[in-house]
């Protein structure tokens, strides 16, 4: 049933509508059909009143040998009549049926001179009725056999057979539903889609900010509960930003700060006159500069100044793989295909450097592929090191963690290099993560979304 139920907003609000229009119709139609049974019921108890009353007081002033001219002039093809020596309605019926009551009142003779008896057209009849509110005398369709006594002996019988009924649901009522149901849809459908169109503006620019691209504010149009969700998003947007610069601020102050002290130990140190002492000092003091300048960059995350473009990703991992080999390192590229997301480049490729260059220093040799999955384009870089603990491979990430316990800059940085990644990565609404392949090594796999199809009735920034 799930799948059945529309995923979109105006299409649920329409199936809603159809579905309230169809329940309000089907018991209007309830209504309708038991009233009309009701009007139909009533106006053929009137007619056969009204045809059987004139041709008894017919019949009571015609001479016995002209009754059968004047039978075959009042019988219509919904009334069957016949006079006999015998009731066709036997003693047993109901003398007490509302009809039978109104014919011997108009008639002016006995009730018991006057039988009623009612049958389906399947030939069930219907026992007694004590008031004239009886459901069978409700119903239209039914059969009614009457027999009345006439002044010298003989019986009149008649038999009324009700004509084919009209069809309830008729072509107008149909038509009239499928006008209603089009107006309706029509009404829901341009209600809604003016509705949500600051939804859908909302929805593109909330994917835009989490990928790191600037936005505009929006504009706060559509109903109140709408207006209300895109005032909370600019201000979380204008507060997100005045966050970020207050902190990059901060941190370039400190790093700026840190800076002098930084020289001013290493000045003191070359003064010192044991050479072990002041190259223990030196390596010290060079380890915490890069340690400063590694966290300066990794909190700034410098790369959200860049612009958003729609890069091709193959030529960027290809020339960012060449780059690296012509350094030294042995890395070569194993499979790409052409993918174009909206990144920044500079920043991917100091991401992909970084898990290339990890995985070269703890694996020896690194190997890139790139392929499309779905929606995203995916980075795999494969080395044959030791591979990382399961219960480590999340930790890694952590800034300044580093599995190397000598914590030597030969072997490795200061532990900013995944953490940056990752960073970078979950900046453009992507991801990196870490798994062990089975025959041995690390695979690093980052991902990140390909280049959205542009909306048309989306509004705010697209990114320079």
């Amino acid at each position: 049933m799930s799948r059945l139920w529309p995923r979109t907003l105006a299409g649920r609000l329409v199936a809603l509508a159809l579905l309230a229009v169809a329940t309000a119709q089907l018991v209007a139609w309830w209504i309708f059909i038991d009233e009309r049974h009701w009007a139909l019921a009533r106006l053929g108890r009137e007619r056969l009143v009204d045809q059987l009353v004139p041709a008894v007081r017919l019949l009571a002033t015609t001479r016995p040998d002209e009754h059968e001219a004047v039978l075959r002039a009042l019988a219509t093809p919904s009334l069957e009549l016949a006079i006999g020596r015998e009731p066709v309605v036997g003693e047993e019926a109901n003398t007490r049926h509302p009809l039978a009551r109104r014919l011997a009142r108009e008639l002016g003779t006995p009730p018991r001179s006057v039988r009623v008896a009612l049958a389906a057209r399947d030939g069930r009849w219907f026992g007694e009725e004590e008031d004239e509110e009886g459901k069978p005398w409700r119903r239209p369709h039914l059969i009614a056999a009457v027999s009345i006594a006439l002044p010298d002996g003989r019986w009149l019988n008649a038999r009324s057979v009700p004509t084919t009924p009209v069809p309830a649901f008729a072509r107008p009522y149909a038509a009239m539903l499928a006008i209603l149901a089009a107006f309706l849809v029509a009404a829901v459908l341009l209600g809604t889609r003016r509705a949500t169109r600051p939804l859908v503006a909302l929805a593109d620019a909330a994917e835009r900010l989490g990928r790191g691209e600037p936005v505009e504010p929006l504009p706060e149009t559509g109903p109140e509960e709408v207006r209300r969700a895109v005032a909370a998003f600019n201000r979380m947007q204008e507060r997100l930003a005045r966050f970020i610069a207050d902190r990059t601020r901060l941190l370039a102050a400190l790093g700026h700060d840190l800076r002098t002290p930084i020289t001013s130990l290493r000045l003191r140190a070359e003064l010192l006159d044991d050479e072990e002492a002041k190259q223990r000092m030196i390596e010290t003091l060079d380890e915490m500069q890069r340690m400063v300048e590694s966290t300066l960059a990794f909190a700034r995350e410098e790369a959200q100044a860049e612009p958003v473009r729609e890069t091709d990703l193959a030529a960027l991992v290809e020339g960012t793989v060449e780059d690296l080999a012509e350094l030294g390192l042995e890395v070569r590229l194993v499979a790409s295909e052409p993918v174009v997301a909206r990144i920044r480049s500079a920043a991917i490729r100091r991401a992909l450097r970084n898990l290339v260059e990890n995985a070269v220093r703890y694996g020896e040799r690194a190997r890139v592929t790139l392929r499309r999955e779905g929606e995203e384009a995916v980075v795999e870089v494969e080395d044959d090191g030791p591979g990382i603990p399961p219960d480590k491979l999340e930790e890694v990430f952590e800034p300044f963690v580093r599995l190397d316990p000598s914590r030597s800059s030969e072997t490795g940085g200061v532990g900013l290099g995944l953490a940056i990644a990752r960073g970078i990565a979950r900046a453009h609404g992507g991801e990196v993560s870490l798994v062990n392949r089975p025959e041995g090594g690390l695979r690093a796999r980052l991902r990140l979304p390909l280049a959205p199809p542009a909306r048309s009735g989306a509004r705010g920034s697209p990114g320079p």
